[in-house]
């Protein structure tokens, strides 16, 4: 039998659970270009080159190594520093997007100017600024009601809002000022405060053929009740179904809308077809959906729910979709949650080891899933570095049951480390629904 090679660029969870869906097909071999010593991927992959995710180069010299019949590029630095334009243009196949398409993600301003050309009524009022002065007085004159964003990549952790992060005019004064001290090529974004719900539609794209996947809802604050700092994300869950228990069917069918408007809008502006994990992160507000932001790769962690109830395989979906077919993507009627465990200063302290203990055969034994975001050095010490740590995953009938099944693997781990455990409750759901329900009027 020949077998297929499939190169998965990142390093953490969400490329763990890629490599773990491709390698349920023995016709595929999979290889690792990652820039972490991540024990779970490394254990999985056929091949394995550790090298910065920047340097296209590096990247190029081992797919030409280990001559690929796909890669796919799932993080965001490679991305935005092209290696997929480098990669196409050697005759590598590729599922990701090129440079000027992760603009959608990389530069927020691109993204929003597009979509006030073509679809303004899915974003909330913005101005793009590297003037302080300009910049705080457009502030002002929304009483300083307002979210505070970097141009560029910040791993989710660089948007600050009022009344939240940032507590009264001050502050965003204060934080404004900060992102603009960076140099003279820094720009901000002021964008007026929204309230509402948020979720995520994940899709794959190629062109005008989008493949959408179950919404997901991810939690970003450190702790229960959606209270303290941001994080990269402390976890998620999604439905037995393709909506969330707080949303209608017309909410996903306008983001899925919304997602074809944008690919529409930047092929005929930029005269490109896009083609990667489009991840498109909205809110329901009182006056209908709001696009958020979007990341062309996969999130981490709605990346490990959807694939953990997805019945194809990956590779041979973008496989098909790549050579022009629009293939089926299947998943169980089973709920998902995905917790992460953290080093216990996380995210005041980074670059801490996570001293934990669990037995991962028992624990796969029960249906949960384990999965990395974490490196390992040579004596076996986990080091999450400005990642989380350790991603339980399980599915059932029920979000509450998932729960249930994560909550009880994650009570087996011995050590210092730190969890939310209130994602997928029962009283957290009710209270989304009741939260939408108020929205709606």
């Amino acid at each position: 039998m020949i077998m297929k090679k499939v190169l998965v660029i990142g390093s953490w969870a969400k490329e763990q659970i890629t490599l773990e869906n491709i390698k349920k097909d023995f016709s595929y071999e999979v290889f690792s270009y990652l820039d972490t010593e991540n024990p779970a991927i490394i254990a999985l992959a056929d091949g394995f080159c550790l090298g910065s995710l920047s340097d296209s180069g590096a990247i190029l010299a081992y797919a030409k190594e280990i001559k690929p019949d796909l890669i796919m590029v799932t993080t965001a630095s490679p991305l935005a520093a092209g290696v997929v334009d480098l990669l196409e243009d050697k005759g590598y196949k590729v599922f990701g997007p090129k440079k000027l398409s992760a603009r959608l993600e990389s530069d927020k301003a691109f993204a929003r100017r597009l979509m006030r050309k073509y679809i303004p009524d899915s974003l909330p009022e913005f101005g793009v600024f590297d003037n302080k002065k300009e910049a705080v007085k457009y502030a002002a004159k929304k009483d300083f009601q307002a979210a505070v964003k970097p141009l560029g990549l910040t791993e989710g952790l660089g948007v600050k809002v009022f009344g939240d992060q940032l507590k009264d005019g001050k502050e965003v004064e204060r934080y404004i000022n900060q992102i603009l001290a960076g140099g003279d090529k820094e720009k901000v974004i002021v964008e007026e405060r929204i309230e509402g719900e948020e979720f995520t539609l994940q899709c794959l794209v190629n062109g005008k053929i989008i493949l959408p996947t179950p919404c997901v809802q991810d939690f970003k604050k450190l702790l229960d009740q959606d209270k303290g700092p941001n994080t990269a994300s402390m976890g998620a869950y999604s439905a037995a179904a393709k909506i969330l228990p707080f949303m209608k069917e017309n909410d996903y069918s306008r983001a899925l809308e919304i997602i074809k408007e944008t690919i529409t809008a930047f092929s005929r502006e930029t005269g490109q077809t896009p083609r990667g994990f489009l991840y498109g992160q909205f809110m329901i507000t009182a006056s209908g959906i709001k696009l958020i932001e979007y990341n062309f790769r996969p999130g981490d962690p709605e990346w490990l729910n959807t694939l953990f109830v997805f019945q194809g395989n990956v590779a041979a979906s973008i496989e098909a979709l790549l050579a022009g077919e629009k293939p089926d993507l299947i998943f169980k009627e089973k709920a998902t949650v995905s917790k992460y465990i953290t080093p216990k200063k996380y995210p005041y302290q980074l670059n801490q080891p996570l001293e934990v203990e669990f037995s991962l055969n028992e624990i796969k034994k029960e249906g949960v899933g384990v999965y990395y975001s974490c490196g390992q050095t040579k004596e076996g010490k986990l080091m999450p570095g400005s990642e989380r740590g350790i991603a339980f995953v399980a599915e059932a009938a029920s979000i509450e049951k998932a729960c249930q099944k994560v909550e009880k693997a994650v009570a087996t781990v011995k050590g210092e480390f730190f969890h939310r455990k209130d994602i997928g409750t029962e009283s957290q759901i009710k209270g989304k629904i009741e939260k939408v329900g108020l929205l709606r009027g």
